[in-house]
């Protein structure tokens, strides 16, 4: 319903001419654009009509005004990263060690690890080696003498300086046997030498090639961990509860009444020596399998997932529209390693052959990474010093496979399994509840069935396979992936001293020869020369032994909220190289005016 006025008269009308003239009169005697007073009294000279004409029009005048100098801000000004924000991840498995003797056996361990500590030296970009905690580093002639130069800014997040003292006490302790590291190996023999509290110096007691990119590896605070008997350290709470020189810092982690670690939370070390981090906190919400990690990422619980299994990422990307893929080159390989000591039946080297020639790559390639892999024929990937394109290569051939099987004696029964002297041709086949792994044991599973093989599937959960299949060496053949790292040494996967925890030689593989070319290949100098004893390594491994199919490398596929900015890789050397740059990340942003070179 419109308002209804009052009418105007006529002695109305000539009051407010009479009141405009007399404003127009002030106006010309000011000689100047009107003033608050006078804009003030205007609406007294105004009727309803005009008074809401002069709103309108003002109110426009602002709008376009606003736009304007909206257009011309953000014309004139660049966004840039602003300190803050919470950036939540979905992990698959709960950490037990973040601890840089302990977590490379476990990618959630390495992923926290990577985030908490520091080491000598890091892998950057463009995948070089540069200095981390050193400033500077010489190598003696000979190539024996490491000799490190540290800096002099580093805090623990405790707010304890670092030193060279705790560089010597973290080596020490990876070499001491009752702390059962992994690494001990890459440290085997080196002798450690505090100059001062800025300098280290490492003396080998012969070369060893790789030597400098196992200086990435974390750094432990001593005050914290000297007092800590060595078989008791895997026990400690510190384990969980790390403290380090990294760019992030423990915060809190939730347990759920199992004991299971739910969720786990980092913030940003403000003391960081390098770029301090923009994300203000990290968030892991922990998943005791892929399927939970996968549903919480298409609920939106989470701005990213760890690792994305080549089958679901059409479904993710259709539930999830936020997301933002990264395809990431990684040096990892996926093979069937076959344990000779628990399975008699694998101890034969025909039937190893036989299993080779009888399965098909490319089927696997196809089924169980869509596409998203390339087939391998030996440990040594391209690109790499020692990479074998030469090598003896078997294609799927079931025809060849059962004539090994039948000039081995196992002839095919009724059912039409295999069996010899009583003994059935039978196996079983392992593997984690990880998605691609699951479709290539079943893709193998049917391939083997053809030349007679019996073959029991086993199926680990991701979460518990290291533990109860990899250390106690519980499986009679295995697909697992390994990564290699930024270095091809091929000697803690295949050296025979490795066979056993907390070695990674999955196959529990010994040749005599190839533990010389092995030992020899560390010590060369040449490039050249150390490339040709990897390649007499793997024509051994392909030619004679078959201790593993070398089935495919993957591609790593890593996704992330859109709303996280920064994130940039298109090669690592482990998963836990994703956060590599983590000081680069951003989710909040402040506008910087435009500077005219």
């Amino acid at each position: 319903m419109t308002e209804a006025h009052p009418p105007v008269t006529t002695e109305d009308r000539r009051e407010q001419n009479q009141r405009a003239e007399r404003w127009a009169v002030s106006l010309k005697k000011n000689s100047t654009f009107p003033s608050w007073k006078q804009w003030k009294v205007l609406r007294h000279y105004l009727d309803p009509k005009e008074s809401r004409r002069l709103l309108a029009f003002i109110f426009t005048i602002a709008i376009c005004a606003g736009i304007l100098l909206g257009r011309g801000y953000h014309a004139n000004t660049i966004a840039i990263p602003a300190s803050g924000g919470e950036y939540t991840e979905a992990l698959v498995g709960a950490p037990q060690f973040i601890n840089p003797l302990y977590a490379s056996t476990s990618d959630t361990d390495l992923d926290l690890t990577q985030l908490v500590y520091t080491g000598l030296l890091r892998v950057n970009k463009e995948q070089k080696l540069i200095p981390d905690l050193a400033t500077g580093y010489e190598i003696s002639e000979d190539q024996l003498t490491y000799t490190f130069h540290l800096r002099d800014d580093v805090r623990f997040h405790d707010g304890q300086s670092f030193t060279a003292e705790d560089v010597a006490f973290t080596i020490l302790a990876i070499q001491n046997p009752a702390y059962a590291s992994p690494l001990r190996g890459s440290f085997a023999g080196a002798q450690i030498n505090v100059t001062d509290p800025a300098t280290i110096q490492f003396i080998l007691p012969e070369a060893f090639t790789p030597f400098l990119s196992s200086l990435t590896v974390g750094i432990l605070p001593k005050h914290l961990w000297q007092d800590i008997p060595p078989d008791a350290a895997k026990l400690n709470e510190r384990n969980i509860r790390p403290i380090g020189t990294g760019s992030y810092q423990f915060d809190q982690l939730i347990k759920e009444d199992n004991g299971f670690i739910r969720s786990y939370r980092l913030i940003r070390n403000a003391r960081f020596y390098r770029d301090v981090p923009h994300i203000e906190k990290l968030t892991f919400q922990l998943y005791s399998d892929l399927y939970g990690a996968i549903n919480a990422t298409e609920q939106k619980i989470v701005d990213g997932i760890s690792f994305i299994p080549k089958q679901t990422r059409v479904e993710l990307e259709k539930n999830n529209q936020t997301l933002r893929f990264y395809n990431l080159s990684l040096p990892q390989y996926s093979a069937v390693f076959f344990n000779q000591n628990q399975s008699k039946i694998l101890a034969s080297a025909k039937i190893r052959e036989a299993l080779t020639q009888a399965t098909d790559k490319e089927r696997i390639i196809r089924e169980a990474l869509n596409g998203e892999g390339q087939v391998i024929h030996g440990p040594i990937l391209p690109g790499y010093s020692g990479y074998h394109s030469d090598v003896k290569k078997y294609l799927l051939n079931i025809e060849e496979a059962k004539t090994i099987l039948d000039a081995a004696g196992w002839k095919p029964e009724k059912n039409g399994v295999r069996w010899k002297d009583s003994v059935e041709l039978n196996f079983s086949l392992t593997t984690s509840t990880q998605p691609e792994l699951q479709k290539t044991v079943t893709i193998l599973k049917e391939d083997w069935e053809k030349i007679g093989a019996r073959v029991d599937l086993k199926t680990v959960d991701q979460a518990n396979v290291f533990r109860d299949v990899i250390k106690p060496r519980n499986y009679d053949a295995l697909v697992f992936g390994q990564i290699v790292g930024s270095d091809p040494d091929p000697y803690p996967f295949w050296h025979s001293s490795q066979a056993v925890d907390p070695g990674l030689n999955l196959a529990i593989f010994f040749n005599k020869t190839v533990n010389r070319l092995l030992e020899d290949a560390r010590k060369e100098k040449d490039d050249n020369e150390r490339g040709k004893k990897y390649i007499a390594f793997q024509n051994i491994l392909a030619e004679e032994e078959f201790p593993a199919i070398f089935l495919y490398s993957p591609t790593y596929v890593y996704a992330v909220d859109r709303r996280v900015k920064g994130v940039r890789s298109s090669y690592i050397t482990s998963p836990a190289d994703r956060f590599a740059s983590i000081s680069e990340w951003y989710i909040k942003t402040d506008r910087r005016w435009k500077i005219n070179q």
